[in-house]
């Protein structure tokens, strides 16, 4: 069913939990399509959803679970999760959200520490993976989603049941109301972290029902509509986003990231919200395709996407849609609207011809609109879906903040280059990192929020939650960046992020290396340098330059040493004109900023080698540790 009539938002009084809220939705749109997952066999219309949530809510009353208890709901996202954890969270009780890939001993610990009197598990194989510690800890219940066999609970201390098993038993039983409070506990979500064990953020119904109700009017999903989900639904991104399309009646098509291709190309996505390296990696696999297909097409569509850019940076600039303080003078404005209008027939002839067959060959020419957010996203990815009509938003949040914060509209105030305003109820200043005092515009400084989506504080850890908190009430998110005229918010890094050199200079790394990953021929660098004479940088180099420097990647171990770098002198050069090149080109760089040595790493960085976050963030810490040698090296010289 379509509906394609803009529906008034709607206004949540009166309800106090997540759970009654999304429940009232599931009614109100009972005969839309709410679920295709074609890779767990799950499709449900939204009454029928409801219906799925309600028997398992009774099934987990008949367990014993009641207000207040701690249910770990382990899984990556799928067609039963949403009915699961709202049911959860109808019981009164707070769902404790991890992936069911994160390693065992943090599950184990996440178990523990949370104080779980039960778990859902996603499958047997992460229910057989868990059963030594099953065996020694005492749970009232584990319930497994997916099973295909009869499940071994040969010394497991809880009763072992299938998905099946809670269904039956609601079906049995009859549902007691439990009175709730928007202050109440609703959910657990678990960092990763870098180092240490992760931190439990502690989130209340108040902090997701704001999200819902204040996020629509910035994107304005309808029932009907087509999303993708393909991010992790135990981070804070996924889980609001999949919410609010609940919230809105929307079908959503659970995909992988080995299927995101094609279901992109096969479902006529309406909306999509993902990550910045999925969009890297779209943008990407249009160029390696043209290029495959046809030289000259590639060629083609690169110059016209390169007039394009042109025409956009120069429309922006001559609107005064920028983000520095720097070209907001009258001839700056006269002389970048000159040339625009000679550029403007070109992008116009482009959009209406190549971008359109190109859009329609991906899969992106239905979206409506779509978020880029859980990371930065690089200018290079900003500037070319801008370039082709890609309506794509720039969101800003953390876990800590349920998460969205800011969200940037796109159209006439689009602002290339910044997380956009803040969401209304969102009081947001930037503040001398050391006195908290607040700066004044284009000034860069600390984050730091207040508004009904920040956390009730880390579960358990009131002294970790003591320091990320102002006497006043902010939180502080550890994000470095400055307000424009137009309340627009440039992220330029994490105070965390920021090298101190030895001479007692701040480096800021992320926008040397947004602007170094221009190169076609570096896929992945970190600055590195704490605390020493100079910057240096750990180098991914993409397959376009092993293959240009005749490296085979099936035979790289022969150009690897022995702290496992690549140790070739043409790779060397090709990668050090690249950063000099690219550094050269970004603007108002100082001399300490320059990059003075590097290393080309045989292996990149990735969720799978623990380098990488599940939202595709760099773990540095971690990055810093394992190339603690390599790094030494650099300056050993």
């Amino acid at each position: 069913m379509e509906n394609k009539q803009v529906e008034k938002v709607v206004c949540y009084n009166g309800m106090n939990s997540l759970s009654e809220v999304l429940e009232n939705c599931m009614e109100r749109f009972s005969e839309y399509h709410a679920i295709t997952d074609k890779y767990n066999n799950v499709f449900m219309t939204y009454g029928e959803l409801r219906k799925t949530m309600n028997l398992f809510a009774t099934g987990l009353q008949a367990l014993g679970i009641k207000k207040g208890d701690k249910v770990g709901l382990f899984a990556e996202s799928n067609g039963m999760w949403m009915a699961t954890s709202m049911a959860i969270l109808k019981c009164g009780a707070v769902d404790v959200l991890r992936g069911s890939n994160a390693p065992i001993e943090e599950l184990e610990y996440i178990t523990a520490h949370s104080d779980c009197k039960g778990l859902v598990l996603r499958d047997e194989k992460l229910y057989y993976a868990l059963k030594p510690f099953l065996e020694k800890f005492k749970l009232d219940f584990v319930i497994v989603t997916y099973v295909k066999n009869t499940l071994d609970a040969k010394n497991v201390k809880a009763k072992v049941y299938s998905y099946g098993d809670i269904l039956k038993l609601g079906e049995e039983n009859t549902f007691k109301p439990v009175k709730m409070k928007r202050s109440d506990d609703c959910t657990i979500l678990y960092t990763s972290g870098t180092t240490g064990n992760p931190k439990g953020v502690l989130l209340s119904h108040e902090n997701s029902i704001y999200q819902l109700e204040v996020v629509h009017d910035g994107f304005q999903s309808q029932p009907g509509e087509k999303t993708l989900q393909v991010l992790p639904i135990w981070h804070s991104y996924e889980r609001i986003a999949q919410c609010y399309y609940a919230s809105r009646g929307c079908n959503m098509h659970y995909t992988t990231l080995a299927g995101l291709k094609n279901d992109l190309a096969t479902y006529d996505i309406d909306t999509f919200m993902s990550v910045p390296r999925i969009w890297e990696a779209i943008r990407l696999g249009v160029y390696q395709k043209l290029k495959q297909a046809s030289p000259a097409m590639y060629n083609i569509f690169d110059f016209a996407v390169k007039t394009s850019i042109s025409y956009k940076i120069h429309k922006m600039y001559g609107e005064r849609r920028i983000t520095n303080k720097w070209n907001y003078h009258f001839w700056s404005t006269v002389y970048h609207r000159v040339v625009r209008s000679f550029i403007k027939p070109l992008h116009i002839l482009f959009y209406n011809t190549l971008y359109k067959k190109i859009k329609k060959a991906v899969g992106l020419d239905k979206i409506r609109a779509s978020i880029s957010g859980g990371g930065a996203l690089s200018m290079q990815d900003e500037l070319f879906y801008d370039a082709i009509g890609v309506n794509l938003r720039i969101g800003y949040g953390l876990t800590e903040t349920a998460p969205v914060l800011t969200l940037r509209n796109v159209g006439d105030k689009n602002f290339l280059g910044c997380a956009g305003s803040p969401i209304a109820g969102t009081d947001l200043k930037v503040v001398d990192p050391k006195t908290f005092k607040p700066l004044p515009t284009f000034s860069k400084g600390l984050v730091i929020v207040k508004g009904p989506q920040i956390m009730k504080g880390y579960y358990k850890d009131p002294e970790a939650t003591k320091k990320v908190m102002t006497e006043d009430g902010y939180f502080i998110t550890g994000d470095l960046g400055w307000l424009t005229r137009d309340n627009n918010l440039v992220l330029v890094g994490r105070l965390k992020e920021t090298i101190v050199l030895s001479s007692g200079e701040n480096v800021e790394p992320v926008p040397i290396e947004e602007a170094i990953l221009l190169s076609p021929y570096i896929d992945q660098i970190v600055l590195v340098g704490q605390d020493k004479s100079g910057i240096g940088a750990l180098v991914v180099p993409s397959k376009e330059a092993l293959e240009k420097c005749g490296i085979n990647m099936k035979n790289i171990q022969s150009f690897k040493n022995s702290r496992n770098t690549l140790n070739h002198s043409e790779l060397d050069a090709l990668i050090k004109s690249e950063i000099n090149t690219h550094i050269e080109n970004k603007p108002n760089l100082r001399a300490f900023e320059k990059v003075k040595s590097f290393s080309v790493l045989d292996e990149g960085f990735s969720v799978d080698n623990g380098l990488m976050s599940a939202t595709q963030k760099v773990k540095r810490n971690k990055v810093f540790e394992k190339y603690e040698e390599v790094i030494g090296s650099m300056y050993s010289k």
